[in-house]
């Protein structure tokens, strides 16, 4: 850190700021299909189709009509993320440029509950009712590398709460409808200091409730064959908070006072998506299923981040209006998975999936915060039916996440830029367990 003059780390902190507001845009490919734990064993293979539990009331709301009692479903799953960095933190200024080359990681783990409730309310109308997370993020590489002049914490959750209903039209046709109100929390933040003398941590959180809905149709061809469609709506946020720059730092430049947003504010689109599943009992004791899933990743575009907290030239001074354009430019996804269920005796089952996933982000708009890329899966899980009421559920799978390349758009700010030109490696694990409750 001597290399840095003061004028040099002010530049330096001052990009920091803004750049882990634009990153957590970036890390924008943070769709989750853990819903429930019983289909992480299949990775959600039968998505829309299988109907097996109180969950199709998210995944495929027409499913309900075939569960005739009251179940309750309650699920805990564990994302073990494990990624590494490797390249060069650059800060150009109107001195010489700074390159600090760094090996970071950024893995973490994240806890995502699930619980649904299925009530039928005649032979033919069901009540449902789901409250799960479909996107969520996070990613943290410390205070101890050079990416900390980035970001050190990136978080992001959707929390969605989800009233359905599902009607039996014919002996085998099916409709369902659900409404989702969402919650989303964002967090993103950075640290700099300057030989442990001078030190600021950047804060920013902001939040928004929003809406959509979600449809599904399910049709029963035979009794060991069904083919399920859902569309869940895309859902546009307004989030606003407050962003804080705050240390010795800030209060150099603010007259000892930390540098505070009251409202900042980010517009975020999350996409839309339809699924198509079949499931098909092959004979007694083994059933096949699979999906394909097509995310419109294309309303993002870019994102626009309005009135943070920071410091900007001429100066440097203290700012409260800083206005961020980030480029996005997603693009479209599909996702493959295939899987199979083993009925072994009355009361145990095994499962086994695999499945093909991949990212919307474009290699010349990856960044740090969330580096994903396409990857393949594979899945374990299995089912004990403890007593006639209670069953229980474990799931496994493992993302094999293609190497990633890293080298987005440079951040402009007034007389310098700052870069991340490097790549990452690494995968993630997901488990989850579940009790379903036939009442």
């Amino acid at each position: 850190m001597k290399c840095f003059t003061k004028r040099r780390l002010l530049i330096a902190l001052s990009a920091a700021n803004l750049m882990s507001v634009s990153s957590y845009a970036l890390a924008s490919s943070f769709q989750l299909w853990e819903q429930d734990a019983a289909s992480i064993g299949l990775y959600h293979a039968g998505y829309a189709a299988w109907a097996n539990d109180a969950s199709t009331a998210f995944y495929n709301p027409a499913g309900m009509t075939l569960i005739k009692d009251q179940q309750l479903v309650v699920a805990g799953v564990g994302v073990m993320t494990d990624f590494k960095f490797n390249g060069n933190v650059i800060v150009n200024t109107i001195d010489p440029d700074l390159s600090i080359p760094t090996s970071s990681q950024g893995g973490n783990f994240s806890f995502i509950p699930a619980i649904h409730y299925v009530a039928p309310l005649s032979d033919r109308v069901v009540f449902g009712f789901s409250v799960d997370v479909p996107f969520g993020l996070k990613t943290n590489y410390g205070a101890g590398t050079a990416l900390r002049y980035v970001a050190t914490l990136t978080s992001a959750n959707v929390i969605d709460i989800s009233p359905s209903f599902a009607i039996q039209l014919t002996p085998r046709g099916s409709v369902g409808v659900g409404f989702d109100i969402q919650r989303m929390f964002a967090e993103f933040d950075q640290y700099g200091t300057l030989d442990g003398l001078l030190n600021a941590t950047g804060t920013n959180k902001i939040n928004d409730t929003a809406y959509g809905y979600h449809l599904g149709w399910l049709y029963q061809f035979t009794p060991t064959t069904r083919v399920g469609i859902s569309y869940h709506s895309q859902v546009v946020h307004h989030l606003s908070g407050n962003s804080k720059f705050v240390g010795d730092l800030a209060d150099f430049l603010n007259d000892g006072n930390p540098i505070i947003a009251n409202y900042s504010t980010i517009k975020m689109t999350l996409p839309a998506y339809t699924a198509v599943s079949f499931y098909h009992l092959a004979c007694p004791r083994l059933a096949v299923m699979g999906t394909i899933v097509y995310t419109q990743w294309n309303v993002l575009r870019q994102l626009v981040f309005n009135d943070f907290a920071g410091a900007v030239f001429p100066g440097p001074t203290p700012s409260t209006t800083i206005q961020v354009v980030s480029p996005q430019y997603y693009r479209n996804t599909w996702n493959f998975s295939l899987g199979a269920n083993y009925f072994a005796t009355d009361k145990i089952s095994l499962r086994f999936g695999v499945g093909y996933d991949e990212t919307p982000i474009s290699n010349t708009y990856r960044n740090v915060l969330l580096p994903d890329n396409n990857r393949y899966v594979i899945a374990l899980g299995g089912h004990y039916q403890a007593t006639k009421a209670i069953g229980l559920d474990l799931g496994w799978s493992h993302f094999f996440m293609q190497k990633a390349h890293v080298n987005p758009p440079p951040l402009a700010l007034g007389a310098q830029v700052v870069s991340t030109p490097g790549h990452v490696t690494g995968g993630a694990d997901v488990l989850g367990a579940q009790v379903t409750w036939n009442m």
